[in-house]
């Protein structure tokens, strides 16, 4: 990825992007241009290592006069996805609640778990009241769910 495709619409967006000399995969959780560089953070869909320590994100970046850095391996990897930003009226820990408090009916602790574990969909919340939603396929039925269950403001789709 090149430093001026870096901004807003790639957030919510999946990846690939080198991590410790592995290519990972992940998704874009929050993106920042300065005067010199430009970085894109990277929550990967699974925890990796390196030595003592587990890592759950890292931040591409790469200098905005030359483009050296790790920026250049990135690669949004879903095209065929649909993204859609989703405004909630309740704080998003207050619609956890809902789940932790009723763990028996919902068998998951949180909003982010239901998003994730419904099959090819990812949850990033970006804000208080925020989150970007991906599923490959399932985006219709994911709209509906939410729609019918937590108190939606308004679902933006990001094209």
């Amino acid at each position: 990825m090149k430093t001026n495709e870096v901004n807003d619409s790639i957030i919510g967006k999946r990846c690939k992007c080198i991590f410790t000399g592995l290519m990972v995969t992940g998704t874009i959780e929050s993106i920042n241009v300065t005067e010199y560089t430009a970085e894109v953070m990277v929550r990967f869909d699974e925890p990796h290592s390196w030595g003592n320590e587990i890592y759950e994100y890292d931040w591409a970046h790469a200098r905005l006069h030359d483009e050296f850095g790790s920026l250049q391996y990135l690669e949004i990897i879903d095209d065929q996805y649909k993204t859609v930003k989703v405004a909630f009226e309740k704080p998003i820990r207050e619609i956890n609640r809902m789940f932790t408090n009723d763990y028996t009916n919902w068998g998951v602790v949180n909003l982010k778990e239901w998003c994730d574990s419904y099959e090819s969909s990812r949850f990033t919340q970006i804000g208080e009241h925020c989150a970007i939603i991906t599923s490959e396929y399932n985006m219709e039925y994911v709209r509906e769910w939410l729609m019918k269950n937590t108190p939606v403001k308004e679902i933006e789709t990001i094209i």
